[in-house]
């Protein structure tokens, strides 16, 4: 497949930003990579749970809700 990476990228305090070195944008994707990951691991866990208490409908939409981020901007 393409490797096709499609981020949104919008500075919110673009007069107060003093480092725009190469080294930050790396940083800063790091950091949005780090939140996906996180972001998924924590919809299995929660659709893990809403699973086991009887509610597959809800777990997986869950599931499907919390991972689709990571699946689209990661």
């Amino acid at each position: 497949m393409l490797d096709l990476h499609i981020r949104k990228c919008v500075a919110r305090n673009n007069e107060h930003r003093v480092d725009t070195s190469p080294r930050a944008d790396v940083s800063a994707q790091q950091a949005t990579r780090r939140w996906l990951v996180a972001l998924a691991l924590i919809g299995s866990a929660v659709a893990a749970v809403a699973i086991a208490t009887g509610l597959p409908a809800t777990g997986l939409a869950i599931y499907l809700m919390l991972t689709m981020p990571f699946v689209f901007f990661a």
